[in-house]
Formats: structure tokens, sequence, C-alpha cells
């Protein structure tokens, strides 16, 4: 249907401005041979466009006779304006311009404050404030339960409720699997199927390379390069350093000086104890515990066997083969 400030047929339609179909638009063309019919090229703050992409809905919007200027309408009848602010092609009714202006541009912005203690936060729409109080303050918060039994998850989005189905549950998810031969690799996401591709099979891999003078190393990851150039260069290196009293100790990575607070100052020290009978042995760290019982109870112990003809000399450690072997068979004998 034709959509028109004016009648009186095609000709009055066109000069009086109004919104048709590209379809119709196409008929109209047949039908007409006014000149001063023609398509807007400037309208609302003074932007152009071409007729065939005017709307997104595909209607063609046409300016009155004579050259004058007529109104931009949707095929509802709305008047559609553009911002036009620093190049700004954005279109809308005229009655939503006002919050896309405040919104993208800090035009006119009536600011809505958090009313929560000690909280500082403020948005330009209250629909935004009012997630933030949601998200951050548990506030007027419809939750989405997982109806799945035994689990007791919770999220504030559904989006974030179907994710977690998908990724604990393997609710409705859609496998990416590796079509390399002999891999059964298969991932819930696209992305995680391409790093795979990338770090496993050398697919579509970027390489990050060192820039440093004779050094040719090279990674897949730029987070791996970052961090061999921390290691290995020193470069953008953030020390941990220890606080204890007369201790210079430092390190690069903070997971490293926490574990020496542990070994060296007993700070957050978690002992390992022996469970043996009357043994009061105790260790910072379960593998030094884990030696302990094989050398001194045998317990889960992997012996080491001479492997020289008649020898059945045995030890719990490989280091001590390897001794045996040089002094009783002069064997690998530094001279």
């Amino acid at each position: 249907m034709l959509s028109s400030s004016g009648g009186g047929g095609a000709m009055d339609f066109l000069n009086n401005g109004g919104v048709v179909s590209g379809a119709v638009y196409q008929n109209l063309l047949l039908r007409t041979d006014d000149a001063n019919a023609t398509p807007i090229t400037g309208y609302g703050d003074g932007e152009s466009t071409n007729a065939e992409d005017d709307l997104d809905d595909g209607s063609v919007i046409f300016a009155g006779g004579g050259g004058a200027r007529g109104l931009v309408r949707d095929k509802w009848g709305n008047i559609i304006r553009t911002c036009g602010i620093a190049g700004c092609q954005y279109r809308c009714r005229s009655s939503y311009m006002k919050s896309h202006k405040a919104a993208k541009h800090g035009i006119d912005v009536i600011w809505f404050s958090c009313d929560q203690g000690g909280c500082d936060h403020k948005a330009k729409e209250a629909g935004a404030l009012k997630r933030h109080k949601a998200d951050v303050h548990d506030i007027d918060v419809r939750w989405n339960h997982c109806d799945q039994d035994g689990c007791d998850y919770k999220a504030k989005q559904a989006s974030s409720l179907k994710n977690h189905k998908k990724n604990a549950h393997d609710i409705d998810v859609r496998w990416h699997h590796c079509d390399q031969d002999g891999c059964d690799y298969k991932a819930k996401r696209a992305g995680d199927l391409k790093r795979h591709k990338q770090m496993i099979h050398d697919i579509d891999v970027r390489w990050h390379y060192c820039d440093q003078d004779g050094c040719d190393y090279k990674a897949k990851l730029g987070n791996d390069l970052k961090k061999h150039k921390q290691m290995v260069h020193d470069i953008d290196v953030r020390w941990h350093h220890c606080d204890q009293d007369g201790c210079d100790f430092r390190i690069k990575r903070a997971g490293n000086l926490k574990q020496h607070k542990a070994n060296v100052h007993d700070i957050d020290a978690r002992w390992h104890h022996c469970d043996q009978d009357g043994c009061d042995y105790k260790a910072k760290q379960a593998g030094e515990l884990k030696k302990h019982k094989q050398a001194i109870h045998d317990i889960d112990v992997r012996w080491h066997h001479c492997d020289q003809d008649g020898c059945d000399y045995k030890a719990k450690l490989a280091s001590n083969i390897k001794r045996h072997k040089q002094f009783a068979h002069d064997i690998d004998v530094r001279r």
C-alpha cells in the first residue's frame, strides 16, 4: 500500500513526498515520466543517501517536486532522521534520536546514578543502570536456574545458563570435530577447534618471532612470546621480591615467590606428613614425601636394576644405578 502525504495518483504521490517499497517504486517509474518526482537526496540534518538503499526494509523515499525537500518517513509514516554528528550515519525515528545522541555522543545526557553505598557507577539509560544493579549488587535479579539433577548452578542471564548447560551437561551442544587424519579431537566451540588445529597440527598458525638479536625462538601464542622475552631476555619483567628481612630473593613469577617463602621462610607452608607408624617425617612438597616413603619405607618403589650379566644389584634411584655401574663395572667412567 502506498504511503503518501498527498493524493491524486502516482505523480501526486511522488511530488508530495512518500515512501514505497522497492517493487512499487519500479512499477511507478514505468508509469510516470514526471521529471519532478525524484528520489530524495537530502534529508534530516543534510546527509545524502541513495533512494535504492535509503531504508533497511527496502522502502524508497521521495521528496516533493520542484526541488523542495519533503519529510522522510518510513513505511509506517514515522519521520526518519540521520544523526550527522561527526559523520555518524545512524538513522532512526525522530522519537529515538535524542536517546541515540545521548548514548553515543553524550549530548543532553540524563545520568542515572547507582544509589548503592560506595558505588559511583552511572549510566545513560535507566535500563543499563538496572542491569548494573542486578549484575553487581544482586538487586531485582531474576535468576536462571539449571534444571539438571544435582546441579545448583544459577545465572543472571539466560545466555549464561545456556552456555553452562552446553559446557557442563552437554545439552544442545554442536560439536566441532577435527578433520585431520587419525585425530578424534572435538570441541564445543569453533574457536577451540581452531586453536587445537593451530597448536597440534600447525594449521593456519600465525607465528610470533622473537626480535632479539641471535634468538630464533618462535611461538604460536603472543603470550608465550611475551613470557619467553621476560624469562630469557629480561624484557618487561615484573620482579617479585621477597619481603622477609635480610632476604634479597627475587623471582619473575609470583607462584615461585610463594614457593620460596614456604620452603625457606615457612610462610603459608602446607606440610605433608608421613603416615607410617612411628615416623614423624614431614615435607613441604608432596613429591618429597613420596621420595621419602620410597626410600625409607619401600612404598611405591620403582626399582632400577643393573643390566650387567650376573649382577643382581638394584636401586631406588636411577642415579645410584649409574654410580654403581661406574664403580663396579667401569661403565661411563670419566677418567
